[in-house]
Order: structure tokens, then C-alpha cells, then sequence
């Protein structure tokens, strides 16, 4: 089984004459599954493309308009699970099987004329179980995400989501790019995520390829990714007292600032000297993966555990061990791990 699964959602506006530089992009980025929104298929389509099967839904007036559809890899366990076909959303869901546990992956197109209700998303989040990654263009906009703004089909989305226990996933950068320069762009395309931890996500941005819609990537991942942390000018050591001295000893204030490129080029000169002294005065900080916290009943067991195996090898240099304390020690070690397996592997399943 994999031991690592990629993914990309897309809006292809069209994907039958998209195919060739769909298909290097998915090679390129050596992508798994894509979910696609936006197909244009009608009963009549035929669509093949070289080492994936093709899964779609039509829009139930069997138009050239929206639809959805999820291309898998032929080397990977599936099979189709969901087909559903509305006026107001086309979803389509594959089960798959991973390293680490089964789930289902889903691409949806909802039409942007259409306004759901919680009731309606959750009825559909219920459809795909309960572990899924559900990928598309939502055409819903909330803050929560990284939109602009909240409209009535972004709140309605963001409570079925809360309701429901699940995460949303996205870059926080616009997705969609109008061709109408009236139009603002903004972000329309994420991943819905439920019972997978966030330490086993990567999202990524891609500009690849030429709809009006730019690709989003989620990598799952069997072990914990470590995501780069944000780049910090200062941080709580630094020292400020020196930060003021060395800014003040290199700021000239008898320049002459007679037009605007003068203002500018003095405004540039600020900054980098602000730049320089942050940086000269703020010493790195070492970032430090925190450790397991387990409960004191756990603790408690390692304890005998530790107490009782010491106790056997003190005995064992002197007389031979007791036959109580050997069953004490196995009796401590079968408790320890029953422990684990009824407490812990439920939450790193997820």
C-alpha cells in the first residue's frame, strides 16, 4: 500500500481539451488522485487518459456545464462508491485504501447560482463516511478559508463543517481568476477534510496549468510532515535597548528631501536600516518538537514497570528472581500496552 498519497483539486472549465497538459502536469508532480470540477461531460463523453481510470458525474440536464470527476492511478486499490447528480452540486467519491487506514476521496463542483443549506452540505458529508477528503470548487467564500468576504453559501458551508467535526484545507491564497477585470479574484477551491490529523497534511499552491482556476495539491502523508515555520524579523529575545541605539547612531536626519524620489529613496533607506537592526539584535531561536503527553495512568504503569524490572535484575545478581516478581513485570508490561492500543491508536488512526 502507499505510504504517501497526492493529491490535486481543479477547476478545468472544460477538462476534454485540457487533457494533454492535464496529463504532463499529473506526471510531472507525480500526482495519485485528482479531483476535477467543472468537466463539461454529457452522456456521450469519452475521456481516457494513459495510467489512471477516469470516475465522473454529469449535470443531471446532460449539458456541456459542470460536473465533477476524480482520476486515480490504475496501481491503486478503489472502487467507485458515489455518484451524485443535482442541480446544485455534482459530487463523485472513490473509496481508496492507504498505509495507514482506508478512506474516500470525493470531487465536487457546486454552481454558483445556487444557494444550499447546512442541512444539504451535511447530508452530503454524511454520504462519505467517516474518514474522507472532499475536493473542489465550492464556489462558497468565508474568511475561515482565506476568501475576501462571507457569503450566505460560505456560512452555511463553514457551520455544516463545524457540525460536523471536519477541517477545511487551502492555501489561504486566491484560486480563482476572472477574466473580467471588473472581478476580483479569490479563493473557491479547498479541501474538506474529516478524521485525518493535520500533521499528516501538506497544502500547496501550483500555476501549472491554463483554466481560470489554479490547481491546490494536498499531500497525505503515513508519517508526520514537518511544515516550515513563517519567518520571523524578531521574536521575545530581542533586545530592543540595542535595537534603538543601533538605529538611532545610523539614521541621518539632515537630509534634504526636496521631491518625491527623495522621500522614497530616504522611506527605502529606513526600512532596510530598521531590517538591520532587528536582525543584529535578535539571536535565533531553536524550534523544539514537543514530546508525548500521556496520562498519569500511563505514567503510573511505566513506573511499576521500570520499579519491578529493577528489582528482577537485583535479584537476578544475587539469587534467582522470584516467580512473582517476573509475573508482576510481564502483568505491568501486558497492562502498559493494552493501555496504548485502547487509548492512543483510535487518535493516530485519525
Amino acid at each position: 500500500m502507499m505510504k504517501s498519497v497526492k493529491m490535486m483539486c481543479w477547476n478545468a472549465n472544460g477538462l476534454s481539451q485540457r487533457r494533454n497538459e492535464l496529463q504532463v502536469v499529473l506526471d510531472v508532480n507525480k500526482i495519485d488522485v485528482c479531483l476535477i470540477s467543472e468537466t463539461h461531460f454529457t452522456r456521450e463523453s469519452y475521456f481516457k487518459m494513459q495510467g489512471f481510470k477516469c470516475y465522473h458525474t454529469i449535470h443531471p440536464s446532460n449539458q456541456a456545464r459542470g460536473g465533477s470527476a476524480v482520476l486515480i492511478r490504475e496501481n491503486i486499490c478503489h472502487y467507485e462508491h458515489l455518484k451524485l447528480g443535482t442541480e446544485k452540486f455534482q459530487i463523485t467519491g472513490i473509496p481508496i485504501k492507504t498505509h495507514s487506514f482506508p478512506l474516500t476521496v470525493a470531487s465536487i463542483y457546486c454552481p454558483p447560482r445556487h444557494r444550499l443549506r447546512r442541512e444539504e452540505y451535511a447530508e452530503v458529508i454524511n454520504q462519505l463516511g467517516n474518514r474522507f477528503v472532499l475536493g473542489g470548487d465550492f464556489n462558497a467564500k468565508h474568511t475561515h478559508w482565506g476568501s475576501r468576504l462571507i457569503t450566505d453559501k460560505g456560512r452555511e458551508l463553514y457551520h455544516a463543517v463545524q457540525a460536523n467535526q471536519c477541517e477545511v484545507h487551502s492555501t489561504g491564497k486566491p484560486t480563482y481568476w476572472p477574466t473580467d477585470t471588473e472581478k476580483i479574484p479569490d479563493l473557491l477551491d479547498f479541501f474538506i477534510v474529516k478524521n485525518i490529523s493535520t500533521n499528516y497534511l501538506l497544502v500547496e499552491e501550483n500555476d501549472d496549468l491554463s483554466s481560470d482556476h489554479s490547481p491546490v495539491l494536498l499531500t497525505l502523508s503515513c508519517h508526520i510532515i514537518q511544515k516550515p515555520y513563517n519567518p520571523v524579523l524578531v521574536n521575545k529575545n530581542t533586545d530592543w535597548d540595542k535595537f534603538k541605539v543601533e538605529l538611532a547612531k545610523n539614521i541621518d536626519l539632515h537630509v534634504s528631501l526636496e521631491s518625491k524620489e527623495d522621500i522614497d529613496r530616504e522611506v527605502h533607506q529606513l526600512v532596510r536600516r530598521m531590517h538591520e537592526a532587528a536582525r543584529n539584535n535578535t539571536p535565533a531561536m531553536e524550534r523544539k518538537i514537543r514530546g508525548i503527553n500521556y496520562p498519569r495512568e500511563v505514567l503510573e504503569i511505566v513506573k511499576e514497570k521500570r520499579l519491578i524490572k529493577v528489582n528482577c535484575e537485583k535479584q537476578a545478581n544475587t539469587v534467582q528472581a522470584s516467580p512473582e516478581a517476573c509475573m508482576g513485570l510481564q502483568n505491568a508490561a501486558v497492562g502498559l500496552h493494552c493501555t496504548q492500543q485502547s487509548r492512543y491508536h483510535p487518535k493516530i488512526s485519525k
